[in-house]
């Protein structure tokens, strides 16, 4: 906790404004227990201000209170350089106190280790708490921490079967009590007072009431020579001890609702705490129900939003896969249409390669026929005619002269016969052939068949 804090907590608790609560702590070495102690020690300043502190203390802070930087800052500029001077005198003061602790501190260490030589255990122990509670006014304890001792002192002295203190600030206390629909039990311990071995041992630790405490409440105590809990018991107006309260909210809406301060058994405790309980019980009723309701729309919307994203999610997968079902459609169609287009491209190169095979051959023909005799008239002396049948069953005829030589007969013939089918040097020896078997004795004939088949 830095200075800052405990200027905010002095003036939370004294009512009084940032230049007086920085000069008694300052006096005090930051000490809040002994600040307060001294602030209200002075007669014109308890009588005017105690009313007012308890007042302050059960308002909520300011939504728009400055920061403790800004605090500081102004406090800077309000009290200028004769503040400073003015400072200074307590600033000795302060240096000397801090001297005089560590030198305390330092007999403190030499003191209990001779003393527990040679000091009875009891008269030992007792100097011992003497000197911590000097000594612990030189420091700011975290509530925790005071917390966390409380407890472990509290089991030391009295036993395990103690309520199950909690190991935090009263507030976080009560907050996390309100979170759990449940009241907080505080205990304020007070170890100088006669009463308080006495309550401790027969009512705080009784097992009944440590049993009707754990069943219906949150508990938290603190040592009232401990700064949290000093404070808290200022809030309170405590005037007796021990001191239980029971207490329901959080934060500003911190309200106490039971009270017993002295000497309680555990009857007159539970007679004092269950009429509280079964009053301001049923606010609790109300507010876990609301809360319940609150975290069912929390889970709906959830649910909802869970549904919504599994939703979301399947249409996406659905959205891919129709995207890929698309491409694979695509890239078949592309296929088909390539070996399609191949196809088409190797059948019309056939195509023209059969074309350009009967262009040549219709050249070639024409050529020849160009270069042909002309055929003898029909019944013209010393003719005959042959008639060739060819290899596709189709016939050609043609008129020759007995006197034209076998060759001319054989170029003659196969001009006229010209097909596809009949190309090669193997045609015109068939064909030759097939003359020489005609000799002149078959002249004049008058047609000759020859089958090249």
């Amino acid at each position: 906790m830095d200075q800052a804090d405990v200027v905010s907590q002095f003036v939370a608790l004294t009512n009084c404004n940032d230049t007086e609560a920085s000069f008694y702590l300052e006096a005090a070495n930051y000490n809040l227990d002994r600040a307060v102690a001294m602030f209200f020690d002075q007669p014109s300043q308890g009588i005017q201000h105690r009313s007012a502190a308890a007042a302050t203390s059960q308002r909520a802070p300011q939504a728009n209170a400055p920061p403790p930087q800004a605090l500081q800052r102004q406090r800077r500029q309000r009290t200028g350089f004769l503040g400073q001077i003015f400072q200074l005198p307590f600033l000795v003061v302060r240096a000397g106190l801090k001297l005089v602790f560590e030198v305390v501190h330092f007999g403190y260490k030499c003191t209990t280790t001779v003393g527990s030589m040679v000091l009875p255990r009891s008269v030992t122990r007792a100097l011992q708490g003497a000197a911590e509670s000097l000594l612990q006014g030189n420091r700011i304890e975290d509530p925790p921490q005071s917390a966390a001792s409380f407890k472990q002192a509290m089991q030391q002295r009295y036993g395990t079967t103690c309520p199950e203190f909690l190991e935090t600030s009263w507030q976080d206390a009560a907050a996390q009590a309100h979170r759990q629909y449940k009241f907080l039990l505080v205990y304020l311990h007070s170890a100088d007072h006669e009463d308080t071995d006495q309550f401790c041992h027969q009512t705080l630790c009784d097992p009944t009431f440590v049993h009707y405490v754990s069943e219906n409440f949150l508990c938290w105590g603190g040592d009232v020579r401990k700064t949290d809990a000093f404070t808290f018991s200022s809030m309170l107006h405590v005037a007796r001890y021990p001191y239980i309260g029971l207490l329901s909210g959080s934060g500003n809406r911190t309200k106490r609702v039971a009270a017993s301060e002295g000497f309680a058994t555990p009857a007159d405790l539970m007679q004092v705490l269950q009429p509280a309980v079964e009053q301001h019980g049923a606010q609790f009723v109300a507010d876990q129900a609301d809360h319940n309701e609150r975290e069912l729309n929390r889970r709906l919307r959830e649910e909802q939003d869970a549904d919504y994203q599994r939703s979301l999610e399947a249409d996406r997968e659905r959205e891919k896969k129709r995207a890929a079902d698309r491409a694979e459609e695509e890239a078949r169609q592309l296929a088909a249409q390539q070996a399609q287009a191949a196809e088409r491209a190797e059948r019309e190169a056939v195509e023209q390669q059969k074309a350009d095979l009967a262009s040549a051959l219709e050249r070639r023909k024409a050529s020849k026929k160009a270069g042909l005799q002309a055929e003898p008239a029909a019944g013209s002396l010393n003719t005959a005619a042959v008639r060739i049948r060819l290899p596709d069953g189709s016939t050609a005829q043609r008129r020759f002269l007995a006197d034209q030589p076998l060759q001319v007969q054989c170029t003659v013939s196969s001009s006229h016969l010209l097909h596809p089918s009949l190309s090669g040097d193997w045609f015109l020896q068939r064909l030759f052939d097939a003359f020489l078997a005609i000799s002149a004795s078959c002249w004049p004939a008058g047609l000759v068949l020859v089958s090249l088949l």
